[in-house]
């Protein structure tokens, strides 16, 4: 680990140095994230932030079970649920 010692600027930024951002592979317009917790912030780069959550979303996957299809199979369930519900003839908001 390497610890940074970073002036802070009138308008209140903070200059990552070159070494750091070519380290972390950041480019110009690239997103981090700033988490603040007390007196503490840590900088991590969204890109490894999305990677974390995906491999956290892993650990719950199902073998052979896609996500997208289950995910599509209940608003149908859901959408029929609600086209039994409304009585025939009777005006549905919105329409």
């Amino acid at each position: 680990m390497k610890l940074y010692e970073l002036p802070m600027q009138e308008n209140g930024r903070v200059i990552l140095p070159a070494e750091l951002r070519k380290a972390l592979g950041l480019a110009k317009g690239d997103k981090v994230m700033l988490e603040a917790e007390g007196d503490q912030v840590t900088l991590t780069t969204a890109r490894l932030r999305r990677k974390r959550a995906q491999e956290i979303a892993k650990r719950y996957a199902r073998p052979g079970v896609s996500v997208v299809d289950e995910f599509l199979a209940e608003k149908r369930a859901e959408a029929e649920r609600e086209i039994d519900r409304i009585e025939p003839g009777k005006e549905v908001a919105g329409s």
